[in-house]
């Protein structure tokens, strides 16, 4: 019989720690989205994930250290999109729907609305609101830096991302909400159109400079 190495042990150690946290991560995204933050209680997110509160608090000293987590994943996503964005020099333009529809089909699902509800149930304490705020620049800052490092946009396209990622990431939020308290599909799609023209629009008029 192989005698596992101290190294292979602790690699395996490694992966069983990885998969633990990304359960739970999943768990209380689910837990978030589906009952609100109120009922997001350490054990209803321990049973989603099939695993015990001890774990939890092995892995995550504090719920509010789970819920960044959610966050951080959150932004990773985030982060994937403004890096995988490509296109070519002739249709800088088409980009603004894809970045839009990215997006759209990111924050359309579980785990923005449990971002939602993790700054609802802060919003009364001010080191968690500060400690929110922080993530959150922190979290612009990132995609920035991905706006910036990626080879497939042109000089105006990035500078135009730049100067807009506040406006779009704040307005498709603002569609996200609106979207939960009506569900007109017609009318999302409408708003949606209308911010990908406003960043096209931007990025004609960059082009327009660099001509």
């Amino acid at each position: 019989m192989m005698i596992k190495t101290a190294q292979s042990l602790r690699r395996s150690q490694a992966n069983r720690s990885a998969i633990a946290r990304t359960a739970l991560v999943r768990a209380a995204i689910g837990v978030l989205s589906e009952y609100g933050f109120a009922r997001a209680t350490s054990a209803a997110i321990a049973n989603r994930a099939g695993l015990s509160t001890g774990a939890l608090h092995h892995h995550f000293p504090t719920k509010d250290d789970l819920f960044i987590a959610v966050l951080d994943g959150v932004t990773s996503q985030m982060v994937a999109v403004f890096s995988d964005l490509k296109a070519s020099p002739s249709a800088d333009v088409e980009l603004c729907v894809r970045l839009i529809k990215s997006i759209w089909s990111f924050y359309s699902k579980g785990a923005y609305w449990a971002v939602w509800e993790i700054n609802i149930g802060w919003r009364g304490d001010n080191d968690l609101c500060e400690r929110l705020a922080d993530h959150r620049k922190s979290s612009r800052d990132l995609m920035r830096v991905a706006i910036r490092r990626n080879p497939h946009l042109s000089e105006p396209t990035k500078r135009m991302l730049l100067a807009l990622l506040p406006f779009f990431i704040s307005a498709v939020g603002g569609i996200f909400l609106e979207a939960f308290a009506n569900r007109d599909e017609r009318a999302i799609r409408s708003q949606l159109d209308i911010l990908a023209d406003v960043l096209s629009s931007q990025l004609d008029q960059a082009g327009a400079a660099r001509r």
